[in-house]
């Protein structure tokens, strides 16, 4: 469910065990989890494309793409490293993993 997010051609990495927080906040992980659907939506919609670019348009397309997460998680108070953190605890712990998908579930069916 969580990502992580490194920004080469939709690849992930887990982050250092030291960078992971201990407790994340009721709001971050609300911004947290709005956050990774619209990352999830730009990776959707930049896959599609990325099957039928040239070469020239896949750089293209992963500048764009990028671009438009990096604006994505600015926009909920997150750098790469920020989101890639609450993303390491979300994957080690069961019960923010199991918050984060309520709350992805509930914003996806507009509760």
């Amino acid at each position: 469910m969580a990502a992580i997010l490194i920004l080469g051609p939709f690849s992930l990495q887990a982050a250092p065990l030291a960078a992971i927080p201990e407790r994340v906040s009721q709001r971050d992980l609300r911004n947290y989890a709005s956050a990774l659907l619209k990352v999830q939506e730009i990776r959707k919609i930049a896959d599609r494309s990325w099957k039928s670019a040239s070469p020239a348009e896949r750089a293209s397309l992963k500048a764009q793409s990028q671009s438009a997460i990096y604006e994505a998680l600015a926009r909920y108070g997150f750098t790469e490293a920020s989101f890639n953190r609450i993303s390491a605890a979300v994957e080690r712990t069961p019960a923010l993993r199991r918050r984060v998908r309520d709350l992805v579930m509930r914003e996806s069916l507009d509760l």
